[in-house]
């Protein structure tokens, strides 16, 4: 009887437990949950200031996580309680593999993720003072133009990866249309480090954050550009020169009214042996800035044509003597003549031979052998003339 009852009460356990895992197993499953992008988050940083080193680049910046665990639990896990981090104070200068440290609810586990290892590009740390440049966002009537008056500093030092560094071409301070009035407004801009395309740099830090703008609108005006050439070799190597005609300038109407003409700095082409561009530099009055219609077209560009070199062959037949009195004759000793001209390709082949004039003056001379200069001109285009013989021997009766 005792036996009996013993046995009853320990099945009713057994009984239990199954019954009560089966409940638990119906509405608490173990389930996964994949969660996408989460942020990788760079420590140690500090360490490679330390060691005058920067981090470059990454390869990637987040990661995919796969947890598993019991669905009560996995549904109430949200991104923010997943965190990703990589130590930089393990990288060395150059490329590294850094392995990504994941921390996640202790209820759960990690089934799977997108990275193991995260590859970062280390250089050397520099810094490098860069100008700032103010630019103007939104729409201005078709007279004006913002004009920016003062600014708090003119540069700032960007520091970070040295290929990042040289990569910077201006730091920008952006304005507001709505913040620019007719009369002096002073802003605060945010600064943001831009390269050769306009594009933000990321992973430099700048010495100043901000700084002070004060700008207003004012009226525009085009005038006639001249820009000056200084070029010694002219002749040795012809450039075709290409370069804006006028410049649209900005100011107060008071300022501009007197200025018909905006005069550019010296462009010295001598050193020039290729097709090149040149930046203008504009000299201009106090009080008065260059528009932003002609911003981006104040450049010089430079053809250089290789020359060619053409030969054309005479003889004494072709040669004509001048300043002979009419009691004299005179005889030219036989000579072949060759004329080496240089110049365009196209210049050349428009040359004949019926355009040169071969000349040698006999004026003063006396009965005698005599030798003369032999001059040649020719009418077409050309760099430069050489002539071989350039003396000729006249025999004068």
């Amino acid at each position: 009887m005792l036996a009996n009852k013993r046995f009853n009460i320990i099945l009713s356990l057994i009984i239990a437990i199954c019954l009560w895992a089966y409940v638990i197993g119906e509405t608490n499953p173990t389930d996964t949950r994949t969660f996408r992008d989460i942020p990788i988050v760079l420590v140690g940083e500090q360490t490679l200031e330390d060691n005058d080193l920067a981090l470059l680049s990454v390869s990637a910046e987040t990661i995919n996580v796969t947890l598993t665990g019991a669905r009560a639990n996995i549904n109430q896990i949200e991104d923010r309680d997943i965190f990703a981090s990589v130590n930089l104070a393990e990288a060395a200068k150059g490329e590294s593999q850094l392995k990504i440290n994941l921390r996640v609810p202790d209820n759960v586990e990690i089934e799977d993720k997108s990275l193991n290892k995260l590859t970062v590009m280390i250089e050397d740390r520099i810094s490098r003072e860069v100008d700032i440049q103010v630019n103007y966002q939104g729409n201005f009537g078709e007279d004006e133009e913002p004009i920016t008056v003062d600014m708090s500093r003119t540069s700032t030092v960007v520091t970070g990866a040295a290929s990042l560094v040289e990569s910077v071409e201006y730091v920008e301070a952006l304005v507001e249309s709505g913040k620019v009035k007719e009369q002096l407004n002073t802003v605060t801009c945010a600064l943001n480090p831009v390269d050769g395309e306009g594009e933000i740099v990321n992973r430099v830090s700048l010495s100043a954050k901000t700084i002070q703008v004060s700008a207003q609108l004012a009226m525009i005006k085009t005038v006639p550009l001249i820009v000056p050439i200084e070029d010694s070799q002219n002749e040795d190597v012809p450039k075709i020169l290409s370069a804006p005609k006028t410049i649209t300038i900005k100011g107060k109407g008071e300022d501009l009214a007197n200025i018909d003409t905006i005069e550019t700095e010296t462009v010295d082409l001598s050193d020039v042996t290729k097709d090149t561009q040149i930046n203008l530099q504009p000299i201009l009055p106090e009080d008065v800035q260059i528009s932003s219609r002609s911003q981006d077209n104040l450049v010089m560009r430079v053809k250089v044509t290789p020359l060619e070199s053409r030969t054309f062959t005479f003889d004494e037949k072709n040669i004509e003597l001048t300043g002979l009195r009419e009691d004299q004759k005179a005889e030219i000793k036989p000579v072949q003549i060759e004329v080496v001209l240089k110049g365009r390709k196209e210049d050349l082949d428009a040359i004949v031979d019926d355009g040169f004039k071969l000349t040698a003056d006999l004026k003063d001379l006396k009965v005698g052998i005599h030798t003369v200069i032999l001059k040649v001109s020719c009418h077409g285009n050309y760099v430069s003339m050489g002539i071989n013989p350039d003396h000729i021997k006249v025999t004068i009766e």
